[in-house]
């Protein structure tokens, strides 16, 4: 009987039906921001290079090469002044979350220090080229879960998030945060497709409580989270964005976030992760999701590594769409500010709930291990990537994939602490969804689309600990 299975024999209903049932985002699954409390360099002193994710597509069948047009790059240096404290320098730049591919005008300074049991951390942000003169500044980062107060005891630990309580889930099918919500600043008496004045449209994240329990020798945790934030919405019944966008008074009205979850690690042999989170006013606060929850789960079975998520999604109501660089509505004519066809029509996933799945198995080998893939994404499920239902849609963007299966393989090369992660998928859809290379059209719905496409992406990441890319 190996470790695992002996093992497995205390815990046989959670611990068999996540590896054999269940059993950001980047490839594989890799921490997008790993936890830089003072734990992580203790036993160092001075600069390091912490960590350091690289993701990046190579080259597809509907975009031929693609290398550098989305590459994803997430890297911090490490101050270590004592045990206790720390200082670091965070560059990111992610086609999702920052305005343009490629470009980032943003670097994060964090610090942390532990004083008895009590943590104090704050995350800053420079901004190189803010606003319409360029120049430079540097706050708070309003939307960052960095920023926290926590006291922890042997059993329990109490976390006070002022910005953003943590509200993703999911791992290969990352949510981003569940919520973050929007809303019209300046209190006009019409909102309509081009913005007067000083009317714009703010972004925040819920910030709030979060209350965990531990077992004894900290294997597993439970904990739950509530939090509130304030935003501007018309005093008026009858106001619909869409239908009648008028109003002569604004208030201030809250959306409440909840979140719940639980974790279970005993290194090397099992990993599971559970979250759930969802809000009150997706409808009004312009919310991409209403909810969402995910169970992953990580576990080795001789030399096999088995790796399965699941995750649900909750579409918001009236999901706002907003330009690349979240400031107004985009352009359409008529004004169309809830995700819509080329014909008006709203998109099929709105209010919806649809899931995803992953599933992972991969033979450990002395430096490398091997594996084979299948996903497969439900037509409404939504999540922060680019194979999400509201992204990925026919030409007149009528439907959606439809239902979306990928098929992969690929393998993760360990060096040291570096590991090199090449990946070939192959994606059938139910819909034409994916672009013909060689039938690039200025109006989308006179293209030819196909219901096939293959990629080629490539992962390396760094840690200066232990890289547990891929494994319990």
């Amino acid at each position: 009987m190996t470790v695992f299975s002996a093992r497995l024999m205390k815990f046989p209903l959670i611990a068999l039906l996540t590896v054999l049932f269940t059993a950001h985002a980047f490839a594989a699954v890799v921490e997008e921001d790993p936890n830089p409390g003072p734990e992580a360099g203790a036993e160092r002193k001075g600069f390091f290079l912490e960590y350091l994710n690289y993701y990046d597509y190579v080259y597809s069948q509907s975009k031929k090469t693609e290398l550098g047009d989305a590459v994803n790059i997430d890297m911090a240096v490490r101050y270590q002044h004592t045990p206790d404290t720390f200082a670091r320098v965070r560059f990111i730049t992610d086609p999702v979350q920052n305005r343009f591919n490629n470009k980032t005008s943003q670097f994060e300074f964090l610090g942390g220090h532990r004083l008895d049991q009590w943590y104090f951390q704050m995350d800053t942000e420079v901004l190189t080229s803010d606003g319409p003169t360029g120049g430079t500044s540097i706050g708070l980062d309003l939307d960052s879960e960095l920023t926290q107060i926590k006291y922890s005891s042997e059993r329990f630990d109490f976390t006070f998030f002022p910005f953003n309580f943590d509200g993703e889930v999911g791992a290969e099918f990352n949510t981003w945060d569940v919520t973050r919500i929007y809303f019209v600043e300046g209190a006009p008496t019409t909102v309509g497709g081009t913005a007067l004045g000083t009317e714009r449209i703010l972004e925040k994240t819920i910030p709030g409580l979060e209350v965990g329990w531990n077992t004894e020798g900290r294997l597993a945790r439970v904990y739950a989270g509530i939090g509130a934030a304030s935003f501007l919405y018309p005093n008026i019944e009858t106001f619909d964005i869409e239908s009648a966008p008028t109003a002569d008074r604004w208030e201030r009205k809250e959306d409440v976030g909840y979140k719940f979850g639980a974790t279970y690690q005993d290194p090397d042999v099992l990993r599971i992760k559970f979250q759930a989170v969802g809000h009150t006013e997706s409808r009004r606060t312009g919310s991409l999701l209403a909810g969402a929850a995910s169970i992953y789960g990580i576990g080795r079975v001789g030399q096999f590594v088995i790796e399965n998520e699941w995750t649900a999604s909750k579409a918001g109501d009236a999901p706002y769409r907003l330009t690349r660089d979240g400031a107004w509505f985009e352009d359409f004519s008529p004004f169309q500010p809830i995700w819509s066809d080329v014909f008006g029509n709203k998109h099929g996933w709105i209010g919806k709930t649809d899931f995803a799945t992953s599933l992972r198995v991969g033979f450990k080998r002395e430096n490398s291990t091997p594996y084979l893939s299948y996903k497969y994404q439900g037509a409404n499920f939504i999540f922060r990537d680019r194979e999400s239902a509201h992204r990925l849609r026919t030409g007149d963007e009528s439907e959606s994939h439809g239902g979306l299966s990928r098929v992969g393989f690929g393998a993760f090369f360990q060096a040291g602490q570096f590991i090199v992660n090449p990946e070939f998928e192959y994606f059938k859809a139910k819909n034409a969804v994916f672009a013909n290379a060689s039938d690039v059209r200025a109006d989308r719905r006179l293209a030819s689309f196909s219901t096939e496409d293959y990629q080629l992406s490539l992962l390396i990441t760094y840690r200066i600990d232990e890289n547990r890319t891929f494994q319990p």
